[in-house]
């Protein structure tokens, strides 16, 4: 008798142990996401990361290149005032002179001679100093040589002489005379040369003896 109680109540734990705890079931109105949702999701997830390190990365190299950008422009504007300086440089008037004893009139260098002599003599005096006779440009150059010679007694000899077979006044650099800048007064024949002094433009013989005026042109410092 005591076996069979015995039995019954094993029997009895084993009927009434607890059963394993399913898990519950979702509510019948709830929606399951497919599973490339999912992955999409995590997909974007991963890319908005990578966006932001992106822009931080880039935010801190731009802060690096400011220095740099700034020599740059610092450079190039250094390289530019440099330029601006050399150009105007270049473009500055070139500083001229003449030697000793030569006054300077406009891009020439003028020269009264001391010695008396004839037409030609003063020519190859003018010559061997790397010069010419005076050639007379224009009426304001005349003005200038006859203040210069204003208070002189003397009559100068210029490049200028009477040509054959053409007869015309010609200057020694091959060009004729123009009357509106010089008015000669005298004859105008063979073996005539033109002389001036403070009053007069004159026509005299080659041979004649005066003082010469010679002129060169300005050196370059």
């Amino acid at each position: 008798m005591d076996a069979s109680v015995v039995y019954a109540d094993l029997n009895l734990a084993r009927t009434q142990e607890p059963k394993q705890a399913s898990p519950p079931a979702p509510p019948p109105d709830s929606c399951r996401c497919p599973r490339w949702h999912r992955l999409a999701l995590k997909l974007s997830c991963v890319g908005l990361i990578l966006l932001v390190l992106t822009v931080i990365g880039l935010g801190v190299l731009v802060g690096k290149g400011i220095p740099e950008n700034k020599m740059k422009a610092t450079v190039e504007k250094c390289t530019v005032n440099v330029s601006e300086s050399s150009t105007k440089a270049t473009e500055s008037p070139v500083q001229l002179t003449c030697s000793y004893g030569w006054l300077p009139h406009r891009e020439k260098c003028i020269q009264f001679a001391q010695e008396n002599g004839v037409w030609k003599e003063g020519l190859s005096d003018c010559a061997r100093k790397g010069a010419t006779l005076l050639l007379i440009q224009d009426e304001e150059e005349l003005r200038f040589i006859k203040d210069l010679i204003k208070e002189r007694i003397n009559s100068f000899w210029i490049g200028l002489n009477y040509s054959l077979p053409d007869k015309n006044w010609r200057w020694i650099n091959g060009s004729t005379l123009s009357f509106d800048v010089l008015n000669i007064i005298g004859d105008a024949k063979l073996n005539s040369c033109v002389a001036i002094s403070k009053y007069n433009v004159v026509s005299e013989g080659c041979d004649s003896d005066n003082r010469w005026i010679c002129q060169k042109e300005l050196k370059h410092l």
